[in-house]
């Protein structure tokens, strides 16, 4: 990716968000650009002040769809909206993102950690099939500005967003850009400063096995479409037979999204 258009994908200016920000912007295979202002990611957003709750208000997001399991949601609520807003999620228990209990055992390496995030992201199109699912619906209802979120913005979402912009016709090289800038916007250490956790203790005690489940990494998204090229012949394939977004509604999605 150029340098100028790196440095369009800023974070929103919002002092208390988390990852968060615009995935538009990008050029797709015929010529076209996904539209700014209409698809957001970000993890958790219970972190935001009232000031910006109030600006994230006025970009008109009219869904989310948060992959959160719910634990996750209980301990750290999505309150910044109101009821105009289609506001989405699951109950599921599912092992996804519950990798936190191997950083605590001592045999532990990170190489074991990363080896166990590359099986995550093999997994994650599959066990969270219902929620991509619900995703799409949305954005085809016409439930636009739409926002998707986990913790950290980067898992969960990082996936979301990928087929997202598959599905526009945004090429891979990109979206494996638009994944790894987690890596400049989520700030771990204010993350991780904001209270006594899990994480921030075993930041301080097992930080070289604990950063291959914090970072974006390549090879992470990678292993995404190293399944959906081995099980569903391409994201295509999945989009088509595992989510029902097949050729009219992939056209839907390109006319409410991309711009000339």
């Amino acid at each position: 990716m150029s340098e100028s258009i790196t440095l369009e994908r800023r974070g929103l200016p919002l002092a208390s968000a988390f990852n968060l920000r615009d995935f538009g912007g990008y050029p797709t295979a015929d010529g076209r650009t996904v539209r700014r202002g209409m698809l957001y990611r970000s993890g958790t957003m219970a972190l935001l002040t009232p000031e910006d709750s109030a600006q994230l208000q006025t970009l008109g997001i009219r869904a989310i769809c948060d992959f959160r399991r719910p634990g996750e949601r209980k301990a750290e609520p999505t309150s910044w909206h109101d009821a105009t807003v289609d506001y989405y999620c699951r109950d599921y228990s599912g092992a996804t993102g519950v990798l936190v209990d191997m950083v605590r055992e001592e045999r532990t390496t990170a190489a074991d950690m990363r080896a166990a995030m590359l099986n995550v992201y093999h997994e994650i199109a599959t066990d969270h099939a219902e929620a991509y699912r619900a995703m799409f619906r949305q954005m085809l209802a016409g439930h636009l500005p739409i926002l998707i979120n986990c913790s950290a913005g980067k898992d969960r979402t990082g996936a979301g967003a990928a087929m997202v912009l598959a599905a526009l016709g945004v090429s891979r090289e990109v979206i494996v850009d638009d994944y790894l800038l987690t890596n400049s916007h989520a700030d771990w250490t204010w993350r991780l400063a904001q209270g006594e956790s899990h994480l921030s203790r075993l930041q301080k005690a097992r930080a070289d096995v604990l950063e291959p489940l914090l970072i974006a990494d390549a090879a992470y998204l990678e292993a995404l479409f190293a399944h959906f090229d081995g099980m569903h012949g391409g994201v295509d394939g999945y989009l088509r037979d595992v989510l029902g977004v097949d050729a009219p509604e992939r056209a839907a999605l390109r006319e409410a999204l991309l711009v000339p």
